[in-house]
């Protein structure tokens, strides 16, 4: 396993780059449209309205008879980055590997109903540092049959803190 450290962030840090900002307004956007502030749907918060960050979006679908998520998608981004695809497979294998708390911050963000954010460091089996800031926000889609599946669009950016976290 490697070494890491998952911090969650109470807000955006100050120095981030306004993409990211942008990201974000997107869904408080999206969630302004939805009645008596329900989380935004996937309609709402389309694939068009986020085509700027289609290639960093993961997309991790909530199983509730697991009590687990699915990564449905994993961002083409991150599998360049890494060198492998977790999609199909559970934030638990991604955790295991890297040390991470995926699974705790897409469960905290499922219930809390809104965007959270973390600062995560692994150092990698070489020793290497590697640093991002992980944006998670909450939104639903529906089945076939009208059933509401909570989503988490998880978003990894490059970052190096300013001052210590």
């Amino acid at each position: 396993m490697l070494e890491s450290t998952d911090v969650e962030l109470s807000g955006l840090p100050d120095d981030i780059d306004t993409s990211i900002i942008c990201f974000v307004d997107a869904w408080y956007d999206a969630h302004a449209q939805m009645e008596d502030g329900a989380v935004p749907t996937r309609k709402v918060l389309s694939a068009e309205r986020l085509r700027q960050w289609r290639d960093d979006i993961c997309i991790y679908e909530y199983q509730p008879v697991r009590k687990d998520f699915l990564v449905r998608i994993d961002a083409p981004s991150i599998v360049a980055n890494n060198g492998e695809s977790f999609q199909n497979s559970t934030p638990r294998e991604i955790d295991l590997k890297y040390g991470t708390c995926l699974m705790a911050a897409l469960l905290k963000t499922m219930r809390q109903k809104s965007p959270t954010f973390y600062y995560v460091r692994i150092v990698n089996a070489s020793g290497e540092p590697r640093q991002w800031l992980r944006v998670l926000l909450p939104v639903q889609t529906f089945d076939r049959l009208g059933d509401p599946i909570d989503q988490i669009l998880g978003v990894r950016f490059a970052y190096e803190p300013m001052h210590c976290i």
